[in-house]
């Protein structure tokens, strides 16, 4: 049995490393494409994208479950809502403002914390020293990563709005994480995503042709065509199915704690695409944090007879 806890661990764990290196490039990619367009319409592209992707491989699991999917409409719709429509368009919005790095540390820094409250509170996952330590190690990295290993940084830090934008966003996607393990049984993962992406992209549809008309005009090009490419079926599509299995593998708050590698691998990614300066402190901060994630998915001793 403790070998065969081992290998979920280490399979769940490979999924949330995977999923998070390819989440670090849109926060990269928000701060990119701003002149391109805006947050709202960058959402609306990306949702859109990853419908189309995920149709063909969920079309027919949703036709068999559609019933099950009308009885449980409201939870697909707040799903949705939290963790497709919000949670991005508030990423990209937090891209006008603020930098690439901030954007992930903000992000990671909430996202996690609420993630374990919540699966104590409403999944009854056990909050135990492992995943408090975890947790605790993840914030010191990214303090450290923030401060560049100077208090005065910490002590004179002032939040902008694109990091009020981020923290919204951490409180969305901690949630998300939660209520995934709330879906109700019958419902494939795949058509599971369809609809939280048709639902997200139609809850975002009439604000994206407002702020097309009269905020901010999309400037279409090749640029922007990869960019929403990668964002619909790299972030979106492979990304959260990969995320959604390491959670029902892991559990919510284990597979949270991940995100907190995000800032590590953004600020490496921002070094080489948007010339943000890189320092030993990220290393440091990289070191700390992979030892609170190995603490908190490190297998306790199973009882003989369990």
């Amino acid at each position: 049995m403790k070998r065969h806890y081992n290998k979920q661990v280490q399979f769940g764990t490979l999924l949330a490393i995977i999923a998070c290196i390819i989440w670090s490039g849109n926060f990269i990619v928000s701060r990119y494409s701003i002149q391109l367009a805006g947050p709202i319409s960058l959402a609306f592209f990306r949702w859109s994208i990853a419908t189309i992707t995920m149709l063909p491989f969920a079309i027919n699991n949703f036709k068999k479950e559609k019933q099950l999917f009308k009885a449980n409409f409201s939870y697909f719709f707040w799903m949705a809502l939290v963790g497709v429509a919000l949670y991005n368009t508030m990423i990209y919005q937090a891209g006008h403002s603020t930098t690439a790095i901030n954007m992930a540390l903000f992000g990671s820094i909430i996202h996690p914390i609420v993630a374990t409250l919540l699966a104590a509170w409403i999944v009854q996952e056990k909050l135990n020293w492992k995943s408090i330590t975890g947790i605790v190690l993840g914030i010191v990295g990214i303090l450290v990563l923030l401060s560049k290993g100077d208090l005065n940084t910490l002590l004179h830090f002032k939040i902008t709005t694109g990091d009020l934008w981020m923290i919204g966003a951490g409180l969305c996607f901690g949630s998300y994480n939660v209520f995934v393990r709330k879906k109700p049984i019958g419902i494939s993962n795949n058509s599971f995503l369809l609809v939280l992406f048709a639902i997200g992209t139609i809850l975002l549809c009439p604000f994206a042709i407002y702020e097309m008309n009269y905020i901010q005009p999309v400037h279409f090009n090749k640029q922007l065509l990869f960019i929403v490419l990668y964002l619909g079926i790299g972030n979106s599509t492979i990304a959260y199915l990969l995320w959604n299995k390491a959670i029902h593998t892991l559990g919510s708050a284990k597979t949270a704690l991940f995100g907190t590698l995000i800032p590590f691998l953004s600020s490496i990614e921002a070094l080489f695409i948007l010339n943000e300066q890189f320092n030993i402190f990220q290393i440091i901060s990289g070191g700390i944090i992979i030892c609170g994630i190995v603490i908190n998915t490190w297998p306790s001793k199973i009882k003989h007879g369990a």
